[in-house]
């Protein structure tokens, strides 16, 4: 009987061991290095962390480095010194650095992005982030270079041709640094398709040079500003029409602008950034989980509500309603709206000589701009 006890009061102690708080599994310290736009990340950052406290007893730090250019994704992503990156979608599998087919990107696990099943269904499984059915990248925010337009003053537009009209002369913006994007809506506006405006060579065949060049030139002199990076908000309150991203518009609109976003029967140019996983967490797989765990986070109805509010661009998710953002928002953005962002045409990869090319067009045009 003696020993019966003696056994109990053992095994007791045995199990309490175990399960005594004070030999848990003692919490672990981890840091993920950004490379990105520093806002796609430093905004969320707090809650992230909190997050995986909670759900994985982790202390995460975090690097965030700001992209200038998109060479600098392939660059440190090859050198190991970045474990998220987001690149457009044009980038990861570009042929000459195709990060997929090199492995400097790795699969993303979906078990572990739940929140994926909710993005635009054009979105899902798109083909420039997925090879062999496997996905490598995963979207984060959608846009065009689109017109705004200020509905205080003027109707929604129905065309382009609105900024080569004179009588808008100086009622407009368009942008200084983007030379391709200029030279896509020109040409459009002008007859081609977009099958043309990737390739200089197919574009000429449709678009003379000398008018292609008239039509650029007009577009620069005549415009009251060229803005760099984004439009400028504060000029909106003195313009008619803007070619933009959307963030001048939200920006306007919240200091009591009416601005919108038109669809011109033209069409537009867009791009999807994405979140991609390099390969320098192949061999820690609770990094890469973290990693997985971040994508899931910025595809969430809180996240992408922030897109809009914080970038003035549009979500990649078709959940989001009117119990997030309002219904000026959900038009304005877009939003859910798969057969129009489908509609657009996404930027391609273009030879070195048409890069060059546009360069120089627009350029002369910036030039004639100050004659």
């Amino acid at each position: 009987m003696k020993l019966s006890i003696r056994i109990f009061i053992i095994l007791i102690f045995t199990i309490g061991i175990f399960s005594s708080p004070s030999v848990a599994a003692e919490d672990e310290d981890m840091t993920i290095r950004f490379l990105c736009w520093k806002d796609y990340a430093t905004p969320y950052l707090g809650g992230f962390k909190a997050l995986v406290k909670e759900k994985y007893n982790i202390n995460l730090k975090t690097e965030v480095n700001n992209v200038s250019k998109p060479t600098e994704f392939w660059s440190n992503a090859r050198k190991k010194t970045v474990d998220l990156i987001s690149p457009a979608h044009n980038i990861p599998m570009s042929r000459r650095k195709n990060f997929a087919e090199s492995g400097v990107a790795l699969e993303i696990n979906l078990a572990n992005v739940p929140n994926y099943k909710n993005l635009l269904r054009f979105l899902q499984k798109n083909r420039f982030v997925t090879m062999d059915g496997k996905v490598f990248a995963v979207p984060y925010t959608i846009g065009h270079y689109g017109l705004a337009y200020n509905s205080e003053k003027v109707s929604k537009p129905e065309s382009w041709a609105v900024l080569w009209d004179p009588k808008n002369k100086n009622q407009y913006t368009v942008s200084r640094d983007y030379p391709d994007c200029n030279v896509y809506t020109t040409a459009l506006a002008a007859g081609a398709t977009y099958n043309d405006i990737y390739n200089y060579d197919k574009l000429i065949a449709r678009i003379p040079r000398e008018a292609l060049q008239n039509r650029l030139n007009a577009l620069a002199a005549n415009a009251a500003s060229l803005w760099e990076g984004t439009a400028n908000p504060a000029e909106f309150p003195n313009l008619t029409y803007a070619a933009t991203w959307g963030y001048a518009v939200a920006i306007a609109n919240k200091n009591g602008g009416k601005w919108k976003m038109a669809k011109p029967r033209e069409g537009s140019t867009s791009w999807i950034d994405h979140w991609l996983i390099t390969f320098a967490v192949q061999d820690d797989p609770k990094k890469k989980k973290i990693c997985e765990e971040w994508i899931n986070y910025c595809i969430s109805t809180k996240l992408q509500t922030g897109v809009i509010r914080n970038w003035g661009v549009s979500p990649v998710i078709t959940n989001l309603t009117t119990e997030h953002i309002t219904n000026n928002e959900m038009q304005t953005f877009n939003v859910g709206d798969n057969d129009f962002w489908k509609s657009l045409s996404l930027w391609q990869t273009q030879n070195s000589r048409t890069i060059q090319v546009f360069k120089n067009y627009w350029s002369t045009a910036i030039k004639a701009r100050k004659q």
